[in-house]
């Protein structure tokens, strides 16, 4: 059987790969594609076996593939726990076979970067590139108190050795994982999100109509993010002026799904195709204030790249809102949210959000050049 006369030079450790549909795996998989074809750089892939939930294309993988079996898909939290352990391991430990490329750990499995600072050693050159951040992500859920010792243990190991550099969603989590490291490590700026050829469909959606404003939540509604700022649309909304479009999944989706039912203006979906978001004005995004630095959501750094507004409820040092406050509006998380949401709505009008369109296009813009540079550093990391 032939084999490939070129030697992989990278080797990534991630969570979900396609077809798996699932932003961080497609994030993976676009860096892969475009080492091959634009450095000629060839890469492995080391993935676990598994489904999601939720958001993504089905696409095709790119780079060699080791699919590795898991313990456990369910929803039982000590077994997913441990599930989320033993994943970590098996990647951390067979990466070491290719010890002699560059490693990109990912940070999903959610304690892979744990195992990687315990098993690579002085001799091995890897990165980090952070997704959502854990340990940090289990106390901003409530699951372990800042002070919890066993949390504070494998804080201080995942953060014990430095990865050669960083791959961060935005400068304000790169700082973050700075702080944590205690280092000044170098690092390399990849928002997720980012659509370079996302098709757009001509064909206009059932639920959209004419002399709407369209607002959407369309995607995960879990931990990070905050179901009262769509709570908040849904009871200020104008039937007669806005539509809301919700596609939600997650463990906060039901209860907003029910809270939702019934209510004049809403269009309750089970999923809006990625080429059919540009039929939507303004993409609603939440980030709960603890979770600043910790997740960066990807969705609405694909609105913008798709031309579209976000309304963003969060913290303003979010880096969703540093690097796309140009193409959006905030609501901050405060006891006037309610207030703040109710006011947008009765004065947002359509001029305004065309210009709002204009500047995401212009964003988006920005995204792409850091995007492209960073790829280009990376590809040189691996010397």
């Amino acid at each position: 059987m032939p084999t490939d006369p070129v030697k992989p030079e990278i080797t990534f450790l991630t969570r979900h790969y396609p077809p798996n549909p699932n932003i961080n795996g497609e994030s993976v998989c676009d860096m892969v594609q475009y080492f091959e074809e634009r450095e000629g750089v060839k890469s492995n892939v080391l993935c676990i076996n598994r489904g999601f939930e939720g958001g993504g294309g089905n696409r095709e993988p790119a780079g060699h593939i080791k699919r590795i079996k898991t313990l456990y898909q369910g929803d039982h939290a000590l077994l997913r726990f441990i599930t989320f352990l033993y994943d970590g391991y098996v990647l951390a430990r067979k990466a070491l076979k290719f010890k002699r490329t560059l490693l990109i750990c990912t940070t999903s499995p959610p304690l892979l970067p744990l195992w990687a600072s315990l098993y690579f050693k002085r001799n091995i050159k890897w990165a980090l590139w952070a997704f959502d951040l854990f340990p940090e992500g289990f106390m901003a859920t409530g699951l372990v108190g800042k002070g919890n010792l066993f949390y504070r243990w494998v804080k201080k190991l995942t953060y014990k050795k430095p990865p050669a550099f960083l791959i961060a969603l935005g400068p304000g989590q790169a700082r973050h994982l700075q702080q944590q490291y205690k280092k000044e490590v170098p690092f390399y700026i990849l928002p997720c999100g980012v659509l370079f050829y996302q098709d757009k469909s001509d064909q206009v959606p059932p639920w959209r109509g004419e002399n709407k404003i369209y607002l959407g939540y369309c995607g995960n509604l879990g931990d990070p993010h905050n179901p009262d700022l769509i709570r908040a649309v849904i009871d200020h909304m104008d039937p007669e002026k806005h539509r809301l479009v919700l596609a939600l999944y997650g463990n906060k989706a039901a209860g907003v799904k029910a809270y939702a039912k019934g209510k004049p203006g809403i269009v309750l979906v089970d999923r809006v195709p990625r080429d059919q978001l540009h039929f939507i004005d303004i993409h609603l995004v939440s980030l709960l204030t603890e979770w600043t630095h910790i997740a960066v959501p990807s969705k609405a750094v694909s609105a913008v790249s798709l031309g579209c507004p976000i309304l963003f409820c969060g913290s303003a040092e979010s880096d969703n809102w540093l690097m796309l406050q140009k193409a959006g509006w905030l609501i901050p998380e405060t006891s006037a949210m309610e207030e703040y949401v109710r006011d947008f709505l009765l004065t947002v009008d359509q001029a305004e959000i065309d210009g709002k369109k204009g500047a995401a296009a212009l964003v988006n813009s920005d995204l792409q050049r850091i995007f492209l540079e960073s790829y280009k550093g990376i590809a040189s990391e691996r010397k």
